[in-house]
């Protein structure tokens, strides 16, 4: 039996999500988040965080980075400070 491909496996996360408990959706996001940052860090390109086709909202985007800001206790003002000394 041959692997799924990238669309076959998205889909079958995405048919998942509404099932699954919150602990179980906030470790996902944990997960993603670390691969993320470790790829986005060993990556002489910047990588994008969502494909360009992403049909994400921009009130969508707001409320996870809201969210990701307050759990890991960052304000705003932080990120903008360590953006401008990283160059990133």
């Amino acid at each position: 039996m041959s692997a799924p491909t990238d669309a076959a496996a998205t889909a079958a996360l995405l048919a998942g999500l509404p099932h699954m408990r919150d602990d179980e959706l906030q470790s996902l996001l944990a997960a993603t988040i670390r691969e993320y940052a470790a790829r986005a860090e060993t990556s002489d390109d910047p990588l994008a965080a969502l494909p360009p086709e992403s049909d994400v909202s921009a009130t969508e985007a707001m409320l996870v980075v809201s969210a990701i800001l307050k759990a890991v206790n960052i304000q705003v003002f932080e990120l903008g400070m360590w953006q401008s000394w990283s160059g990133r």
